[in-house]
């Protein structure tokens, strides 16, 4: 995820070479890998804020929800075309979606409120 989403690589538990800034900490991973990375490793059952994640993110959402349910909090229409076996339930409608394309239908409802 940090080389995908930040083009960064890992060096140690401390040490993150970044072709923009150089030499970081993890705390300074942007906000979209810290979120997939709680996503990922937090089982506490948390809604997690995938509103400053990016259409990047997509696929890695995707993933983890393979292995886990996700609760997520997401303020625009993410880019979850290239997803397969798309099943998610929209709490905002009500609906379970089961294609990008329901997906896409349902977030439509909601923009319009």
């Amino acid at each position: 995820m940090i080389k995908d989403i930040d083009k960064s690589d890992v060096l140690s538990t401390q040490v993150i070479i970044s072709p923009f800034l150089g030499s970081i900490s993890p705390q300074e991973l942007s906000g979209s890998v810290k979120t997939l990375i709680l996503m990922r490793f937090d089982d506490s059952g948390k809604v997690f804020n995938a509103s400053v994640c990016g259409d990047d993110c997509a696929k890695w959402i995707y993933e983890i929800s393979k292995e886990k349910d996700l609760i997520i909090n997401l303020h625009h229409t993410m880019g979850f075309s290239s997803c397969n076996e798309f099943n998610a339930f929209i709490v905002n409608t009500h609906k379970f979606v089961k294609s990008y394309d329901e997906y896409l239908d349902e977030a439509m409802k909601i923009e319009k409120r």
